[in-house]
């Protein structure tokens, strides 16, 4: 339908404090690992994306067109979204980043093969996620997400087990395979649950807070592997002397996978949006009302229907089926409402 938004003004101090902050942030978390983690060089922009950060919480808070209006937290289905998305973006590139260096420093692969050897991946992602499309309009996408994660746990397990003798087949390849059987679902359904909730004119600002939560995660996931994978391996190692440090760090991404799951267990909701309401009297007059049944009584059932028929909400055919037309007939009655709605 058409924007109903009249409001233009554009929230020029939110968005520059916003940009400022998680560049900042983000510059810490990458560079950090190299330079450490209390050097001037990284902490001071680090105090700076925090101050602006705050200040971008307050901006939002204050003015009346923010550009992140902050009634969307409100959504836990969102919440849990972002939440999620951090962890499988953090995982998934300690994956990449370190299966990369396994084929190329340990087991010898060129540039060239090295990129050949993620086509199973890549492919086997697109069809996991056509086949799970199907399978979210018939079980709850927090189960789906739960059991991707398993996935993807196995698949970190399964590459710390690789050695400088090992064969693509035998230990990267069915790891890759493990690792989209998890990421896929988990991704997919980080992506429908998190603007689910979300009103018309706030699809565009949540779709993109979801997105920076998927970046942020990337940084996070490579700086922890690559503390844990340093402490593992000297200055000087080369070849096979780097699997303790890669060892180490996919079993990072195991755990971080690991902490993925218990998020999803706690935060993520125990009911879908796609899932249809059971249509009763009072179902069929919320929806109608933009309601929820819990915010609606008995009492008001009645000014609601009316409300629909002058509206033309509901049908000429639905007025005129016999001399009344019940609700209730549409689903099961309401308990106790034994009188017909008259429309």
């Amino acid at each position: 339908g058409e924007s109903k938004i009249e409001d233009r003004r554009i929230d020029i101090f939110g968005v520059g404090a916003f940009c400022g902050g998680i560049v900042c942030v983000i510059f810490y978390l990458s560079e950090s690992p190299a330079s450490g983690w209390a050097s001037a060089k990284t902490l001071a922009p680090l105090i700076v994306g925090l101050i602006l950060l705050i200040a971008f919480v307050v901006i939002e808070y204050k003015i009346d067109y923010p550009i992140m209006p902050l009634h969307i937290w409100k959504s836990q289905r969102l919440v849990a979204s972002c939440l999620i998305i951090v962890c499988v973006s953090a995982a998934i590139n300690a994956m990449i980043y370190f299966s990369s260096l396994l084929f190329q420093n340990v087991l010898g692969y060129t540039p060239l093969k090295t990129s050949l050897a993620y086509i199973v991946h890549g492919v086997g992602a697109i069809v996991a996620i056509v086949i799970i499309t199907k399978l979210v309009t018939k079980v709850r996408t927090k189960i789906i997400t739960i059991v991707g994660w398993f996935f993807f746990i196995a698949s970190g397990i399964v590459f710390a087990q690789v050695n400088a003798n090992s064969s693509y087949w035998s230990i990267p390849f069915p790891a890759l395979i493990l690792n989209f059987m998890g990421m896929a679902p988990v991704w997919l359904c980080c992506q429908i649950n998190c603007v689910a909730d979300a009103d018309d004119e706030d699809q565009g600002v949540v779709g993109a807070v979801y997105n920076v939560a998927l970046q942020i995660g990337a940084p996070i996931g490579i700086a922890i592997s690559n503390i844990i994978a340093n402490g593992k391996n000297g200055d000087l190692a080369m070849g096979a002397q780097l699997l303790p440090g890669y060892r180490a760090a996919f079993y990072t991404y195991a755990i971080i996978g690991g902490v993925g799951l218990i998020v999803t267990i706690i935060f993520a909701t125990n009911s879908d949006p796609a899932k249809m309401r059971e249509t009763t009297a009072e179902g069929v007059a919320a929806t109608a009302a933009g309601l929820g049944d819990e915010e609606i009584g008995h009492e008001s059932i009645d000014q609601i229907a009316t409300e629909m028929k002058e509206s033309g909400v509901v049908s000429a055919g639905a007025t005129t089926m016999g001399s009344s037309t019940s609700l209730a007939t549409a689903g099961n009655a309401v308990p106790g409402e034994k009188e017909e709605l008259k429309m």
